[in-house]
């Protein structure tokens, strides 16, 4: 449920609509916004959305029923009488994205748009960590990042909010266009360019094509941040629409100097005459924090009141986060995964010097399409050239993570596959040795976090075979 700071009246001036058997004294009523027909109740403005496989619509008599007070309808479906209090709208999904974007605009609010392959999340949470020191922050929950997220996003703004950090997502062609035109961001940020929804957005070149359309929505003059040390994104130049300011750890104007890890992979590294420390491991990290450098310092923060704020920083669960079991380290990062951020996992833990062992846990990734079995081996030959001492592979695709490494050197005692992550689990608990750091990583859907409990949970005698 969502209370917007709009009257039914405006609501309905913005989506360019008028209603049909609305009342003058129900115009005049604030919207509370029902995007979920289980949590309808009197008095609500419904919402009915539209999915693959479900249509909201088929909700409306039944909240009409309890209450509501009207509800948003495409205006196809007006003769089935689903309501006689309605609002029409050509498509229900994409008018919510125009509510979205009138509503954001009765706001002053700074508003910053976050993508990329990697690291937009953690991203948007070192901005929202860092921000908040200053400036009254809002930014998007856990990865509410689509069309339906964005503008639930948008509908938590306060006006006592400064700036607000707005997190976009995508899986196929043309999908942030219109995030990124309902934001009408001040400053956009791209992560990085990578391998990832392979499946609709077919190759490297489309996944350009697509994250740079963040920059659509930007307002004149505005400031679209991208990573210098990708190949795609290090073409882009300032237009007369907006600047580009870029950064990188080989390139960019934002560039770390003295770079040095210690013994947990965390990062120390001078900007200027400003040293920073994080506290969060790898250098897809140092990419993450360099970019919330740029955003930071453009809205006039200084580098001392980031570095401060950015060494507080600590991972999201599930996000190369390192947890301490019985004599062992788990590294746990499980959220997500693609070829590029399995690669920089790989680099960070392989760079670690302080372990008896260091093995590899690796799960299928998801949505690559047809490269997926090509992009799972590539994969499977950075493990022996990262110095792993053995790797765990589970899933069906992760055979070919095995083949790999085997075919890169590995030994095969060494280079494992499960088809199961019980076979897996059943596997370490008897084969972890005290000192080992162990890499967890998969897509989501593989659910490894599973073996990173069961790691935690091995008794002394076990840690120690």
């Amino acid at each position: 449920m969502h209370n917007l700071d709009l009257t039914v009246a405006e609501l309905c001036d913005i989506l360019e609509s008028n209603p049909v058997g609305l009342t003058a004294r129900a115009a005049k009523r604030k919207v509370k916004l029902c995007l979920d027909s289980r949590e309808a109740g009197p008095g609500v403005v419904f919402w009915p959305l539209k999915g693959a496989r479900f249509d909201a619509h088929s909700f409306i008599p039944e909240v009409m029923k309890k209450g509501a007070l009207m509800s948003v309808m495409d205006a196809g479906r007006a003769e089935e009488s689903l309501a006689d209090v309605y609002v029409p709208v050509d498509d229900s999904n994409q008018a919510l994205l125009k509510l979205a974007r009138g509503y954001q605009r009765l706001f002053k609010v700074k508003k910053v748009a976050v993508t990329g392959s990697n690291g937009k999340t953690t991203t948007k949470e070192m901005l929202k960590a860092v921000l908040s020191t200053q400036f009254k922050t809002m930014a998007t929950e856990g990865n509410l990042n689509n069309q339906i997220g964005v503008p639930r996003t948008l509908f938590h703004l306060k006006h006592s909010d400064e700036v607000a950090v707005v997190e976009m997502g995508t899986n196929a062609p043309g999908e942030i266009h219109p995030l990124s035109m309902a934001v009408e961001p001040d400053i956009a940020v791209i992560t990085n360019v990578g391998a990832s929804h392979l499946e609709r957005l077919q190759d490297l070149d489309h996944v350009f094509k697509e994250k740079v359309t963040i920059a659509d929505g930007l307002r004149k003059g505005g400031l679209l941040v991208v990573n210098a040390d990708d190949p795609r994104l290090a073409k882009l130049r300032t237009n007369t629409r907006y600047r580009v300011l870029t950064f990188g750890i080989k390139r960019g104007v934002i560039r770390p100097e003295n770079l040095k890890w210690d013994s947990n992979a965390c990062a120390s590294f001078k900007i200027g005459r400003t040293e920073f420390h994080l506290s969060v491991p790898g250098i897809h990290n140092v990419y993450n924090a360099l970019a919330t450098i740029a955003v930071a310092t453009s809205l006039r923060m200084s580098k001392t009141a980031v570095a401060k704020a950015l060494e507080k920083f600590r991972a999201a669960s599930m996000r190369m986060e390192i947890r301490k079991g019985v004599g062992i380290k788990v590294v746990s990062d499980c959220y997500n995964a693609n070829p590029s951020s399995m690669r920089m996992a790989l680099q960070t833990i392989g760079a670690i010097e302080n372990a008896t062992r260091k093995v590899a846990i690796l799960g299928d990734m998801l949505e690559l399409g047809s490269s997926a079995e090509d992009l799972h081996r590539e994969i499977g030959e950075l493990v022996p050239q990262m110095n792993f001492d053995m790797l765990v592979a589970v899933g069906k695709l992760s055979l070919n993570i095995q083949k790999g490494a085997i075919a890169a050197g590995m030994d095969k005692k060494n280079a494992l596959h499960f088809d199961t992550v019980a076979e897996a689990m059943e596997f370490l608990s008897e084969n972890v040795h005290f000192g080992d750091v162990l890499l967890v990583k998969a897509s989501r859907g593989m659910k490894l976090e599973q073996v990173v409990d069961k790691l935690l949970r091995l008794e002394p005698a076990m840690a120690n075979k």
